[in-house]
């Protein structure tokens, strides 16, 4: 099994696809409103940044990246027991294929279909009743996850898909976890400085669709690099060139 600490190409991946998820066009425009909604704050208060506002965001959103991450390392966890019950190179096909048919989602080759525009939806919730406490706040990344799911359906699909190659519930698990810090990681910057994000948003939103069609490609190329097997030899290869350059001590 691949240690959590090695270099892996399908982690790093994973991480990216966190990132990619983010900046969706259903999901970054509506950060300042998630905070809001999680901390209880108006953005006035969060725009100030006084530091007693500050703690009670950055607190909400880690409880609020808890409840999130806890649903996708799950998915993990059964994308890979499910996984492991398939034939190996079958499912390497199926998943390189699928993969591949997601990147095409993403840059836009089925938007004339109509059962698959739930996909496009923008992950929208009633934000007029505020959680209650640090519980409140778990509970709200949890129902965010499901939220989210038809928003960043191709990616997260496509990063299950990966886990469920993998064969072990524990690599599964590792993996949507990367995939969840690549989410969480930018959205606890934001809690930090709202200001932060706005001024980054502005300068983002001009290039959010350039950036969808980029993570669209990449997924395009993965899915093809995990159809050939490539993926775990690129894998394979910097897990033992790593493992050749770590110096010997004792």
């Amino acid at each position: 099994m691949n240690s959590f600490f090695t270099p892996n190409v399908s982690f790093a991946v994973a991480f990216l696809a966190g990132l990619f998820s983010f900046i969706s066009p259903c999901v970054f425009p509506l950060i300042p409103s998630y905070l809001s909604y999680i901390s209880g704050l108006s953005m006035d208060e969060l725009i100030k940044e006084n530091p007693k506002a500050k703690f009670t965001a950055v607190k909400h959103s880690l409880m609020f990246i808890v409840g999130f991450t806890v649903v996708f390392v799950l998915l993990g966890v059964f994308s890979s027991a499910a996984g492991s019950l398939l034939h190996s190179i079958w499912l390497m096909r199926i998943a390189g294929i699928f993969i591949i048919v997601m990147g095409l989602f993403i840059l836009g080759a089925f938007n004339k279909i109509k059962f698959l525009s739930f996909m496009n939806r923008d992950a929208a919730v009633n934000l007029k009743t505020k959680p209650l406490g640090l519980i409140g706040s778990a509970l709200v990344g949890v129902f965010f996850a499901a939220a989210w799911t038809p928003c960043i359906g191709p990616i997260l699909a496509s990063i299950l898909f990966i886990a469920s190659t993998l064969h072990n519930a524990a690599t599964g698990a590792e993996l949507l976890f990367v995939y969840a810090m690549g989410l969480a990681v930018p959205f606890l910057v934001s809690s930090l400085s709202v200001n932060l994000f706005l001024s980054a948003f502005k300068k983002i939103k001009p290039f959010v669709r350039t950036i969808s069609v980029i993570s669209g490609i990449i997924l395009i190329a993965v899915g093809i690099l995990i159809f050939f097997n490539y993926l775990s030899v690129i894998s394979l290869y910097f897990g033992n060139t790593f493992h050749y350059n770590i110096p010997y001590n004792g």
